[in-house]
């Protein structure tokens, strides 16, 4: 199990990762997203090839703070955007999830990563990336952390 947390002084949202099962090619796992008791928690199980979900892990330690970026593994069940906590994307004056430039405080560097499940994926109509999101910010050490406890999971499963 692993837990990326919102990063606050409370941190209320969360995303937790809980690997069901791992072979030699494919990784079966069940995402959380949680917001505190104001929303109702969403999981959703997902399977990928096991390439793919270490792709997806490295790639996120990969984020800068400028670019926006995409996530997506080649199997349907899970995207992940980037949008960069400063930068002019989007609408050059206010873009989505963008501060202003007047309010800036770029004291430290944060990662907006919204988490989007496919909601097509149940009913075999084909892959979607429209479905239920979920928007945390957290700092590079946070999505680290999380990285490397879940590539760590796998390799125990795996060798178990």
């Amino acid at each position: 199990m692993a837990v990326l947390k919102d990063y606050s002084s409370k941190p209320n949202c969360e995303v937790e990762i809980n690997l069901k099962l791992v072979n030699d090619s494919s990784v079966k796992f069940c995402i959380y997203f949680r917001a505190g008791r104001d929303f109702p928690e969403v999981h959703k199980e997902i399977a990928c090839l096991k390439e793919d979900f270490f792709k997806l892990l490295e790639d996120l330690k990969l984020l800068d703070s400028i670019h926006l970026s995409i996530l997506e593994p080649k199997d349907p069940g899970l995207s992940i955007y980037h949008i960069p906590h400063y930068g002019n994307y989007f609408y050059p004056q206010h873009g989505f999830l963008q501060i202003p430039e007047h309010e800036r405080i770029e004291s430290e560097t944060r990662y907006k990563l919204i988490f989007v499940l496919d909601a097509n994926e149940k009913y075999h109509f084909g892959p979607r990336e429209c479905g239920p999101a979920f928007c945390l910010i957290v700092k590079m050490e946070q999505i680290i952390e999380f990285v490397e406890s879940l590539k760590s999971e796998v390799n125990n499963i795996y060798s178990a």
